[in-house]
């Protein structure tokens, strides 16, 4: 395919998940694992691509506003009026950026644009990046000194982005949590007391919880549990800001209700399923990857009202396919009905690939093959490379 432009790609990562700042991310990148590296695939086919670390455990707001700093440089602005109304601290770290010039003229008078790719909770985070940079945030215009005012909440920044790819994203919440209602804020509580306790460590410098700003974890200092233990509390029962909620049918669609597919944005979902029904029930594949095999029949055997039948049962492992297909409410075609492919891709609308033979933990390269991952990053990013920029 011809490359009509080589903006930098930028692939979030996801719940648990890590990014090239996180030490571990040496050893098993997020993006490859054990079967090759996608950032490399990508840089080896000429286009620039980050894999920044937004944190495993952080919430899709503060996602944005870290990957906002990353992406464009400068210190991380959580927002005055969310921070207050959160309970945490206002600023984070400072980046040189990415793509200092991100949103600025080039040498050709074109606007420097970028491709965002989110696996998992990575969806709802550039999903929320996006919002905030077209639409900005009324409650932080208002609750903020003009002069202290973050530009990713002043909005007017729609030609920002090129493309949008989302990878068994979590749009309209999993059933997971719903399932498991009972044991989430105690496995929550769990996590976040290890991120406390290993806090100064060299774990946390390994495993990057980062949620300083929730002030329990720490890369340079040890934070005694009697100081972190109520901070934990106040994270875990916190509905906004909370990755557990978030993840929920509940308070993903409540959450991403403002978001909108703009029509200069190419967008696409990919999503997978490794179960199969049988007599009208769902069953795990033995084909997916064995950890996800505790998880999978949570989701296989749930149902209510609104979440239910094949669509909502079946699942990846981790996320459902009716989670994944394409934000609820929001326009979508089968990519499979286009006659001539990526040549009729249209913006504004998302392009739903065909549901692929995978679980969660296959588009990071588990149970992949190193050349099969490698081709299949390439073929990722090679599409919306040949998709003409809408300004």
């Amino acid at each position: 395919m011809e490359k009509l432009n080589n903006y930098p790609v930028i692939m979030v990562h996801g719940f648990l998940c890590w990014g090239t700042e996180s030490k571990i991310n040496k050893f098993f990148p997020c993006f490859g694992m054990w079967h090759g590296n996608g950032r490399e695939s990508i840089l080896e086919a000429g286009t620039p691509c980050f894999t920044p670390h937004v944190g495993p455990f952080t919430s899709m707001w503060d996602r944005a506003c870290i990957l906002y700093a990353m992406i464009k440089g400068g210190r991380v602005d959580f927002g005055k009026v969310h921070s207050e109304k959160m309970g945490h601290d206002r600023y984070g770290d400072t980046f040189p950026g990415y793509v200092p010039n991100w949103g600025e003229l080039d040498a050709a008078g074109k606007i420097q644009k970028i491709n965002l790719i989110g696996h998992s909770f990575g969806t709802p985070t550039v999903r929320t990046l996006i919002h905030l940079l077209v639409e900005g945030d009324a409650d932080e215009i208002a609750g903020t000194d003009p002069s202290e005012l973050s530009d990713l909440f002043k909005g007017g920044k729609k030609n920002w982005v090129h493309s949008c790819t989302t990878l068994a994203g979590t749009h309209n919440g999993v059933t997971l949590p719903d399932a498991g209602r009972p044991l989430v804020k105690p496995m929550a509580t769990a996590l976040f007391t290890i991120g406390n306790l290993t806090s100064g460590t060299w774990f946390s410098r390994f495993y990057d919880f980062r949620l300083e700003w929730f002030g329990f974890t720490s890369k340079e200092e040890h934070i005694p549990y009697s100081v972190g233990k109520e901070k934990i509390k106040h994270l875990v029962d916190l509905d906004e800001d909370n990755i557990y909620y978030e993840l929920s049918t509940e308070g993903a669609p409540k959450l991403l209700s403002k978001t909108k597919a703009y029509d200069n944005i190419y967008y696409f979902s990919y999503y997978g399923r490794r179960t199969r029904r049988k007599a009208g029930i769902e069953y795990p594949s033995k084909d997916i990857w064995f950890p996800l095999r505790i998880f999978s029949p949570f989701e296989c055997l749930y149902s209510d009202d609104t979440h239910k039948g094949e669509l909502w049962q079946a699942n990846d492992g981790i996320v459902n396919m009716g989670a994944a297909h394409h934000p609820d409410g929001q326009p979508f075609v089968e990519f499979a009905d286009l006659k001539n492919g990526i040549a009729d891709v249209k913006p504004g609308i998302w392009n739903v690939m065909p549901v692929e033979w995978k679980d969660h933990t296959s588009y990071m390269g588990v149970g992949e093959t190193d050349e099969g991952y490698d081709e299949y990053m390439k073929t990722l990013v090679a599409n919306v490379c040949a998709l003409p920029t809408i300004d």
